[in-house]
């Protein structure tokens, strides 16, 4: 019986048809319900990070199940209001920026609260615009079931309502232009949005589950001579986030049709397109000036930017289209290469010099960020066409990390016992089995994050490594007996206090 076995409450995985363990002198072991309920909350997540590496097996599942009550909830959802369901047809067509020339169909978002308010202030509107009442309360979710809420219809006829009244009042007309200049341009787009709003979420779904022909049809039955439709339709599909990478085929689809309304308003959204994705990269734009974004937010807004790139070289977008798209790229490729490749450089050296904590948990949150810009770089590199920018760096993270690693698993100077001042460790002496640990739970997590850049051969030779230089022992095999060393470390305090 090995030593784990005899441990009471541990579970060891052993070979179905051998009856062996896959890695010699490894096994996988996995800690009680009793040793769960006395751990703290961050060690019960890194063990359910871990757990789920581990081969599916009954013993992982019961261990995610004795888990999953200890885990922390999600954020709450944000709490939906008349004015945010109003606005759930149109949320796709919203904007922060606000444009002196406003593309059809573009909204910018900072008149949203003044308009709400002129919407509901007469006393004639509907009670469903001011709050839930009884028998029609807000939906719990925003969801298809919310699209058949009775705020839309009452939206739509105080839209209507609104829009003939400013034809025939200068006062009503006045105060709306207060808001925004092209407020009665606006409306009828809010309104056309509402009205769609059936057909736009089924094209969603046909795109965002690939059905290419199905998204075309049920485009085509709104009619392709209803401009003003059209235009709220391909606009909101070209910037929403679930379609925008199902964009290019859709829009190369619906160009077969030979409609010249279609390919004016695909045309048209060229513009706001390139707009929208130089804001994404802070780039200086004809309606606003350059922003210095934080490597967080640059990496948040390369993402997008390389999708609306791909919508830019769609071929239904013309030459319009390939010149902002030739364009955009070049900025995207400078981008990276002078904002954010930089930042990736100092967040490596900041990284060495860290000074060391019991946890480490502030060198794991330095080291995800800089994997996360790393992995958004070479991301973005790939759908742009550019070469990847961030192979050297990638190599010295490793590095780094691996250093970082091997100190860890010796106690600091300062802490040995008749250490003269300024010497150093010997480097023969064996990591202690607290270091050991805290080195081996650092290493597991590194490799969760190195897996976005490095293939999974790198990544075992990585955790092979760091196990060497934290134990001193023979590196396991697989990626799997690693963890199992990583779960009974994190149990190890339980144990040793019971």
């Amino acid at each position: 019986m090995t030593a784990n076995a005899a441990v009471p409450g541990w579970t060891t995985r052993t070979d179905s048809k051998t009856g062996s363990s896959p890695d010699a002198g490894f096994e996988v072991v996995l800690p009680t319900a009793e040793e769960i309920a006395t751990l703290p909350v961050r060690t019960i997540e890194r063990i359910h990070r871990y757990s789920t590496e581990l081969p599916l097996s009954p013993a992982r599942t019961a261990l995610e199940g004795a888990l999953r009550p200890r885990l922390r909830t999600t954020r709450l959802p944000k709490v939906i209001t008349p004015m945010r369901l109003f606005c759930l047809p149109f949320e796709d067509l919203l904007t922060d920026r606000d444009p002196r020339v406003r593309p059809n169909a573009l909204i910018p978002r900072r008149i949203l609260m003044p308009f709400w308010r002129l919407l509901t202030k007469p006393a004639t509107v509907p009670e469903l615009l001011r709050g839930p009442t009884a028998e029609f309360p807000l939906p719990a979710r925003l969801d298809l079931a919310a699209l058949d809420h009775p705020l839309f219809d009452a939206a739509r006829s105080t839209l209507s309502a609104m829009r003939v009244a400013a034809i025939g009042n200068a006062a009503i007309a006045s105060v709306g232009k207060r808001i925004h200049p092209g407020i009665w341009d606006i409306v009828p787009e809010m309104e056309t949005a509402i009205g769609l709003r059936h057909y736009l979420h089924r094209i969603k779904r046909h795109l965002m589950e690939g059905r290419i022909p199905a998204a075309v049809s049920d485009f085509l039955t709104i009619g392709t001579h209803d401009a003003l439709a059209m235009q709220v339709l391909l606009l909101a599909l070209a910037r929403c986030p679930a379609t925008r990478k199902a964009f290019p085929k859709f829009a190369e689809a619906l160009s077969r049709e030979k409609s010249q309304e279609v390919s004016r308003v695909l045309s048209d959204i060229v513009r706001c397109t390139l707009d929208d994705a130089r804001r994404d990269l802070g780039v200086e734009t004809s309606d606003e000036g350059a922003q210095e974004l934080d490597p967080a937010a640059l990496a948040r807004g390369l993402r997008p930017a390389a999708e609306r790139l791909a919508v830019l070289r769609a071929q239904p977008m013309g030459r319009t289209g390939t010149a902002a798209a030739d364009r955009l790229a070049g900025e995207v490729k400078t981008v990276i290469n002078d904002k954010l490749m930089p930042n990736v450089d100092q967040m490596i050296v900041r990284l060495t010099t860290m000074p060391r904590t019991s946890d480490e948990q502030e060198f794991v949150t330095a080291l995800t960020s800089t994997v996360e810009l790393l992995s958004v770089a070479r991301e973005v590199c790939s759908g742009a066409g550019l070469s990847d920018m961030g192979g050297k760096a990638v190599e010295r993270l490793v590095a780094a990390t691996s250093k970082r690693i091997a100190t860890l698993a010796r106690p600091p100077i300062e802490a040995m016992p008749d250490a003269a001042p300024g010497s150093g460790a010997p480097a023969n002496d064996p990591p202690g089995g607290g270091s050991a640990d805290r080195a081996l739970r650092v290493a597991a997590r590194a490799a969760h994050a190195f897996e976005a850049l490095c293939p999974q051969e790198s990544v075992l030779s990585f955790l092979q490594g760091a196990f060497v230089d934290a134990t001193g022992r023979p590196a396991p095999k697989t990626r799997e007996a690693f963890l199992s060393e990583i779960v009974r470390s994190c149990c190890a305090p339980v144990r040793m206090n019971s």
